[in-house]
């Protein structure tokens, strides 16, 4: 058996990780069954610079998707093995759209606006000594509304950005349809990273426009409900 170390923010909120890499990457190694250690990230030695990496048997590999491409490749990692390849691979577009266009969403709606950032900056905070807790986080939220300006994103008027976001969210309900997983009766390596940006947008903070996709009944819900069931079952999620 493989040894894993996964590195990533560890902070105490309402789900299991505030960042929907390092939760995809968490997520995955649980639907696949691998046991993994769970380390503090911090950004000395964090090659890219950046949350998740894993150790895998002393190597490290950085990016929640050369994480989870890399750990498909155990023998013991069967997560794909009942789909056929292409089916796999004609989601990839969606998990792209996720994680290149809707996450700068989460950013803007969570990091940019000032009400939900002053909930925020107090949960990616956590840990942090009180004297440098508060110019530590306006550092970080400077450097993301300029990343997000940079992406473009972050230059429409906030109606926009929840439009397209919504869009975002109606581009995966059609693709999972009735299926209970993206492929049917059992999840592949896509659901998790999937599940983790849809866990992260039906947490409310900042993306109260956004619930009505979660509603009671939904298929979004119904699928949030069994990638909980399934990868974090002992997880007390918030209503």
């Amino acid at each position: 058996m493989s040894s894993v170390r996964l590195h990533q923010f560890v902070v105490p909120w309402e789900l299991p990780n505030p960042s929907p890499f390092c939760l995809k990457a968490e997520t995955f190694l649980k639907l696949a069954g691998l046991e993994y250690e769970v380390v503090p990230w911090t950004p000395m030695g964090a090659p890219l610079g950046k949350a998740p990496f894993i150790e895998l048997d002393g190597t490290v590999i950085p990016d929640s998707s050369r994480i989870v491409r890399t750990l498909l490749d155990l023998p013991e990692v069967q997560l794909d093995a009942p789909f056929a390849p292409d089916d796999v691979r004609r989601l990839l577009p969606v998990q792209r759209m996720l994680e290149e266009h809707t996450y700068w969403a989460i950013i803007v709606l969570r990091w940019l606006q000032d009400e939900p950032w002053a909930v925020y900056r107090e949960v990616i905070g956590a840990g942090v000594p009180g004297l440098i807790r508060r110019p530590l986080t306006a550092w970080l939220r400077r450097g993301t509304r300029k990343a997000a300006l940079a992406h473009g994103l972050a230059r429409h008027p906030l109606d926009e950005v929840v439009l397209r976001a919504r869009q975002d969210l109606d581009a995966v309900a059609v693709t999972l349809g009735d299926r209970a997983f993206l492929l049917g009766d059992a999840p592949c390596s896509v659901d998790a990273g999937v599940y983790a940006f849809l866990e992260c947008l039906a947490h409310p903070l900042g993306t109260e426009a956004l619930q009505p996709a979660f509603a009671s009944g939904t298929p979004l819900r119904g699928y949030l409900e069994r990638m909980r069931a399934r990868a974090w079952p002992d997880w007390d999620f918030p209503s």
